[in-house]
């Protein structure tokens, strides 16, 4: 437990140099967070984000983990039975937006 903590604590640390090397520009962060100015520049630089601030944060940095994290929870998901028929699937599309 101990371990997961002292990694938590270095991603935090390491945030903003990844968020630095990132390609996205800081008014990307402040965009997706809804976050001001002032206040993104004081989190970065004090390393105060929330959990859920950090966990939006890092899907916008590894996007591809997060759709790698999607398609293994898809494979569970086929694997455990949990489908339906791509008939089913078109009707309750035009069922919930009325097409």
């Amino acid at each position: 437990m101990i371990e997961i903590v002292v990694n938590y604590e270095n991603y935090i640390n390491d945030l903003p140099e990844l968020i630095g090397k990132s390609y996205y520009k800081a008014e990307f962060f402040m965009q997706k967070l809804g976050l001001k100015h002032a206040t993104y520049y004081r989190k970065l630089k004090l390393k105060n984000f929330t959990h859920q601030e950090v966990k939006l944060i890092t899907a916008l940095l590894f996007p591809e983990e997060i759709l790698m994290q999607e398609f293994q929870k898809s494979e569970y998901d086929i694997k455990a039975g949990r489908i339906i028929d791509f008939s089913d699937f078109k009707e309750k599309l035009r069922a919930k937006y009325n097409v």
